[in-house]
């Protein structure tokens, strides 16, 4: 993450392209445990969570199919990193970015329905219900965004 931040400051396109590497070096390995997936994910979300990249979040992620399927599909990403994430993805109210979101989300190996709130594992529901605890106006939600949403905090909760 230090090297991230170092690119960063001095080169973002490095940067950029060091990260965008990540999910197929990450891909390659032998085991992929927990501690090396939380690795990764760390090492992403320093990426795209950088001051730098706040107005380039979205366009990252839309561009970027390895990156956005590595960083919500496959990878251990700190729950509250999803949740800030997920929170600027529905906020942009694209159906077809949220439901590829939320898939993968769904999807993730790590993903533990029975996790709780305080655990250092996830749950899909738990991600879903921190994100739409933004104020309404911050997150200015269409009708196919909340669908969405409540369809999927639905699908969770049929789950458990």
């Amino acid at each position: 993450m230090a090297h991230i931040e170092s690119l960063m400051a001095e080169d973002p396109d490095k940067a950029k392209e060091y990260c965008l590497a990540l999910p197929a070096i990450y891909d390659s390995l032998p085991e992929k445990t927990k501690a090396v997936s939380g690795a990764f994910a760390a090492c992403l979300s320093s990426y795209l969570l950088h001051k730098k990249n706040k107005t380039r979040l979205i366009e990252l992620l839309r561009e970027q199919e390895g990156l956005r399927k590595a960083y919500f599909g496959k990878l251990d990403t700190y729950k509250y990193s999803l949740v800030f994430v997920l929170k600027r993805v529905l906020r942009e109210n694209d159906p077809e970015l949220t439901q590829e979101v939320l898939n993968l989300l769904y999807e993730n190996p790590f993903r533990n329905e029975g996790s709780k709130p305080y655990s250092d594992s996830w749950s899909l529901a738990f991600v879903i219900e921190e994100a739409l605890k933004a104020p309404a106006d911050y997150l200015n939600l269409t009708e196919d965004s909340l669908r969405l949403t409540e369809a999927f905090k639905e699908k969770m909760a049929e789950e458990t």
